[in-house]
């Protein structure tokens, strides 16, 4: 286990930037032809949009799947995949996904809007799943890799699936969502729900005012106090805007949806809520990375995967980033971190 800095140490904090341009790749969307959710409910030719990068060896066995953050899309992970990186592409078939709701896949701004069926992270699997099987005809993973959400998602397909991948790759996860998590959505969803354009959710224009509020909401809780409280007032401001910028791009339904099956994660839920019995399910070797100071998902989840994971490696990210110490930002000390622990764990015998 990695340590952070002990207590009543000053930490350099320089101020969060927004990732660059997006890594282009082979463009795909694997359409399903009738998906049945989790809750009973059905749509028709379900999309699931992704992004390729690499290429697949003659036994197709040296692909690695990531999914998407809860307010990302295919592209979250663009700074840890290429050349020589994390995810290096001389060696792995990157596939990167869109979750349903967002990006190239179905999403309720289609039409739905709150019709749109109210999906589970275990639907998001089972439509990535799909994609691989049927879409890309890739039947064993070399890994399965995510943050946030996208290790929740990595983590369901480990138990549901248990031989799909030879390795799974957890940034910042949890087991279940917490309270923390939960009220912070809530406050999101109330306060877009407030906006007058919001209309009762039958909006001509997207509740601007509102989606930008709950952009305001969830910034703090996605880094550390440690990172605020050291922030020019002029860096915060800018840090903020930045997470702002990105919850007003969103159509108002599809991120209700998608917080909501971010919320709704527990990978207990399908057996009664015994949370050994669904982590005694996964058989890949597993890597399980936090942050030193996540309090959007804290770290006592992330040890509990570690504890009921037979065999799966703990280490903490030094951090002063929070949540967001998982993202890739050129000269971090945490993308350097991450991306030297992550292809060692990919380099060895699984």
């Amino acid at each position: 286990m990695t340590n952070g800095p002990g207590e009543g140490t000053r930490m350099h904090v320089p101020a969060y930037h927004a990732p660059g341009a997006f890594v282009s790749g082979n463009e795909g969307v694997h359409s399903i032809p009738q998906f049945e959710f989790e809750s009973g409910e059905t749509l028709r030719d379900l999309r699931v949009g992704y992004v390729t990068h690499g290429e697949l060896n003659a036994a197709r066995d040296n692909a690695i799947l990531i999914p998407p953050g809860t307010g990302n899309t295919r592209h979250s992970a663009d700074g840890y995949i290429g050349p020589g990186k994390a995810f290096d592409t001389r060696r792995y078939f990157v596939v990167a996904v869109d979750g349903i709701g967002a990006g190239a896949s179905s999403r309720p701004h289609d039409g739905l809007r709150g019709r749109f069926p109210r999906y589970s992270v275990r639907d998001m699997v089972r439509a990535e799943h799909a994609l691989l099987t049927h879409g890309l005809g890739i039947t064993r993973l070399a890994a399965v890799a995510g943050a946030s959400m996208g290790a929740f998602q990595a983590l369901e397909s480990a138990i549901h699936f248990p031989d799909a991948a030879a390795r799974v790759i957890l940034l910042v996860p949890a087991a279940r969502a917490g309270n923390i998590m939960r009220s912070v959505v809530r406050s999101m969803i109330e306060v877009i729900q407030l906006d007058p354009q919001w209309r009762d959710g039958n909006y001509d224009a997207q509740p601007l005012g509102g989606l930008e509020a709950s952009g305001r909401i969830y910034f703090p809780w996605t880094v550390a106090d440690a990172y605020l409280e050291q922030l020019a007032p002029e860096d915060l401001e800018r840090d903020v805007q930045t997470t702002v910028k990105r919850a007003a791009a969103w159509d108002a339904w599809d991120l209700i949806r998608r917080y909501q099956a971010s919320a709704g994660h527990d990978v207990a839920s399908p057996f009664g809520g015994d949370l050994a019995l669904a982590l005694g399910r996964v058989r890949a070797p597993t890597l399980v990375m936090p942050t030193t100071t996540d309090r959007l998902l804290g770290l006592e989840s992330a040890r509990a995967i570690a504890r009921h994971v037979a065999g799966a490696e703990y280490i903490e990210v030094p951090s002063a980033r929070g949540h967001l110490g998982w993202r890739a930002v050129e000269g971090a000390p945490e993308s350097a971190f991450i991306t030297e622990r992550v292809a060692s764990f990919l380099s060895r015998n699984p």
